[in-house]
């Protein structure tokens, strides 16, 4: 009766991707549907030493890396979903427009500084280098349009 238990008890990863997902726009937490999450250790992705995270068919997997949390880089993966599915060339160009307002930013494609700034408005930590209160506006516009 015990294993059967547990076979319905939730991990504390699980709990706390649920609780993730709760803070996310209907519309963009509807995207999750049938995915599943991986985390690693390690400061990259077993066998890509260039990711720490990488969404594959029904999988997000996230490794543990250094400079950036696990809840962080999750928001950012599930930020390429949401990019595919909700960015069109309209919110790109507005997009476009709002990453000048941020001189210190990285030096990355619109696709992925779109993801950290996406990251950053859901987050409870965020990162200081992708935040920035022009980008904030954008996202809060963004998700209430499209969520």
């Amino acid at each position: 009766m015990e294993n059967f238990k547990l076979f319905f008890e939730k991990t504390e990863e699980e709990k706390n991707v649920q609780q993730l997902i709760k803070k996310l726009p209907a519309a963009h937490r509807k995207l999750l549907n049938g995915y599943k999450f991986k985390y690693q250790g390690g400061n990259t992705l077993k066998g890509d030493d260039g990711h720490i995270g990488v969404i594959f068919k029904d999988k997000i997997t996230v490794a543990a890396p250094w400079n950036y949390g696990r809840e962080w880089v999750t928001l950012h993966e599930i930020a390429h979903l949401v990019w595919e599915n909700f960015c069109d060339k309209k919110w790109q160009q507005e997009w476009k427009k709002t990453v000048k307002k941020h001189t210190k930013r990285q030096k990355q494609n619109n696709e992925e500084l779109w993801c950290m700034a996406y990251a950053c408005h859901f987050a409870n930590h965020k990162i200081e280098t992708h935040s920035h209160p022009a980008w904030d506006a954008y996202m809060s516009k963004f998700c209430k349009a499209t969520g």
